[in-house]
């Protein structure tokens, strides 16, 4: 064997011994992690927003102060490590046993935690978390209330995927229009749509902004429905927004 197939052996050798060491910390660090969970002593029924990902899920506590991940040399509010990707919901759920499931919730528990997930028809995934003998309560997995509803037609420019499988990208410009805008929308809702075609979107009104242009409704206002204008387009709504 040659200086050199000796130095490049020995090169792969530290390299591999470099990538049992990170995956045997990983790993360690993994199996050592846990969460802390504090009940409130007086819980009144209310429930605390306690975190909102970049999907829009909202996370709620329900009867608890808090909870806690600890690193053993550190300890980190559960919605911090979410905020800075340490700990993902996989890993809360991973900790957790199913108790009950259903086309409309996922319930999970152990001895000191329970976490109900939503899967309600609007693509609302909220989670609710709470003492270990949390049951689904009224008012959980509820959609927002709204007060009226308008329509809006939108030509429908181009389609495109979300990293989360239960949306989708369009791009839609107004009716008679130059604005365009790309929201992002639950899968469900568009499973018939078709590229340059316009289409009616039903919002209900939540009250929360008056403002016409495309963004602020969706941003504002709840998606009901999405059905092909007419053909002859006389027919397509600019209904304003109703309060």
């Amino acid at each position: 064997m040659t200086k050199k197939q000796i130095a490049l052996s020995v090169i792969i050798i530290v390299v591999l011994c470099f990538i049992c060491m990170f995956i045997y910390n990983h790993f360690k660090v993994e199996n050592q992690v846990q969460l802390v969970v504090s009940e409130k002593k007086n819980c009144q029924g209310n429930l605390d927003l306690y975190y909102t990902d970049s999907s829009g899920n909202k996370y709620y506590l329900y009867c608890l102060d808090y909870i806690r991940v600890d690193y053993k040399d550190r300890i980190l509010e559960l919605n911090k490590a979410l905020e800075a990707k340490q700990v993902t919901m996989d890993f809360v759920t991973s900790q957790l046993e199913k108790d009950n499931t259903s086309k409309e919730f996922t319930m999970m528990r152990d001895s000191s935690l329970s976490l109900l997930q939503c899967h309600t028809e609007d693509g609302n995934q909220d989670y609710y978390l709470g003492p270990s003998d949390m049951k689904n309560r009224e008012g959980f997995c509820k959609k927002e209330p709204y007060s009226c509803s308008f329509a809006k037609t939108y030509l429908v420019l181009d389609i495109s995927d979300s990293n989360d499988l239960k949306y989708q990208y369009l791009t839609l410009r107004e009716y008679q229009g130059e604005e365009v805008v790309t929201v992002k929308v639950n899968r469900e809702l568009i499973e018939e749509i078709e590229e340059d075609n316009y289409y009616t979107f039903q919002f209900g009104s939540t009250g929360k902004s008056m403002e016409e242009d495309i963004q602020s409704i969706f941003d504002s206002h709840l998606l009901l429905a999405i059905t092909k204008s007419e053909e002859d387009r006389l027919k397509s709504k600019n209904e304003k927004v109703c309060q």
